[in-house]
């Protein structure tokens, strides 16, 4: 038998049982094929890097809930070499700028101190009552040095 063909036939039961008998998912613009693992903005490829894909289809494919670091992490690589958590914010901060510059507008928030969810354009702007939400926390050196190695990449913070 084909491994590739086994694999994916599992992938397609799998698919079904959490209620996704196409392979093809969409959020507003964003069109994300779960066989071939492309996306795609209105039409247009968008080239993501596999860890910028697994945690764009965890977040679609979880699309309103709030997924934890660790849940990333977890998906990302499984118990197994975990780097540190700060990874999964360089990861999105990396796949959302490739999304606005594809035309996907701002489809991951933050919910601060929880983790990061997929809101549909279409859909109201999920805003967390005022009793829910948490202080961002000021730490101007701390961001800017972030942005700095956001900038360099994930090849600059494995070094």
């Amino acid at each position: 038998f084909d491994q590739s063909e086994l694999v994916a036939r599992m992938q397609a039961i799998l698919r079904r049982s959490k209620g996704y008998s196409e392979p093809t998912l969409r959020v507003g613009a964003l069109q994300l094929n779960l066989d071939s693992r492309d996306v795609s903005v209105n039409g247009n490829a968008v080239h993501l890097t596999g860890k910028e894909y697994a945690i764009l289809e965890l977040l679609v494919l979880r699309k309103g809930m709030v997924l934890t670091k660790d849940a990333f992490l977890n998906h990302l690589y499984g118990g197994l070499d975990e780097p540190e958590m700060k990874i999964i914010d360089v990861f999105v901060c990396k796949l959302r700028k490739k999304l606005q510059a594809a035309g996907a507008g701002n489809l991951i928030s933050t919910a601060w101190g929880r983790g990061y969810t997929l809101r549909d354009e279409t859909l109201a702007d999920p805003v967390l009552p005022k009793a829910d939400r948490q202080p961002r926390p000021v730490r101007a050196t701390a961001n800017a040095a972030f942005a700095a190695l956001c900038e360099l990449g994930e090849p600059a913070l494995a070094g």
